[in-house]
């Protein structure tokens, strides 16, 4: 797709408050954001929340069915999917998507670690493969933040959300994911817009994400383009 539009992704392992801080970030900028909630929250009428339950069959948060290579592709399909099937996005306005292709490519590249035993390095190569292949089909965010806290802390609200104690696998894969993203940070400096919540309080989480998307929608928005009234 061609047109250009402001876009930028909000990424983390569980736990670490994207879909809390987003919406209070969205709430900030009202009608200037586009919101994407993240796909396992997408309705179940369309064909992404569809794909979702199918997935989900099995009960596994983490959608895992026992073929992770066809999981890895639909997810990816759905990547592209959800941008195409964006409507208008005014001048002045940006998309805010909850979990974007990184979420797809990290936690799809710790799951096939876990299933071949691969390390963290290659795992990272193989997040990289799957990153690229979505970005051929969707362009890349104006600008991707990524989230960090304590890993205990976000295993704690994982499971104050689902309501009981994570298995050893859902740990596992966490940990996981955590220690790509932090490759992924520590490789790619510069790329990403990194914030960790140990050194920050919500307000100011919430006041750096909300900057960074009016940032992105400043720098997309063609030279004397009326901005989008801010909402209430």
């Amino acid at each position: 797709m061609s047109r250009q539009i402001a876009l930028v992704n909000v990424e983390g392992t569980n736990g670490v408050g994207k879909t809390r801080l987003s919406r209070q970030a969205a709430e900030r900028l009202g009608a200037r954001c586009v919101p994407l909630v993240e796909l396992p929250d997408a309705p179940s009428t369309g064909l992404p929340g569809q794909v979702i339950a199918a997935l989900h069959q099995d009960g596994d948060l983490f959608l895992r069915t026992g073929h992770p290579r066809t999981e890895t592709l639909l997810l990816m399909g759905l990547q592209v999917h959800r941008f195409e099937s964006l409507g208008p996005v005014a001048p002045g306005q940006v998309v805010l998507e909850d979990r974007g292709p990184h979420s797809v490519a990290v936690y799809q590249a710790a799951v096939l670690a876990e299933t071949e035993e691969h390390s963290d390095e290659q795992a990272l190569t193989t997040a990289w493969h799957i990153l690229s292949t979505i970005e051929s089909w969707r362009p890349q965010p104006t600008a991707t933040v990524l989230l960090f806290d304590d890993p205990r802390r976000c295993l704690q609200r994982f499971e104050q959300r689902i309501g009981r104690t994570a298995t050893a696998s859902e740990r596992s894969l966490m940990a996981r994911a955590d220690r790509l993203y932090r490759l992924l940070a520590h490789t790619q400096q510069g790329r990403y817009y990194v914030l960790d919540r140990q050194q920050v309080d919500e307000p100011h989480a919430v006041a750096f994400i909300t900057d960074v998307c009016q940032r992105a929608a400043a720098a997309a928005a063609p030279k004397g383009a009326v901005p989008c009234p801010t909402g209430t």
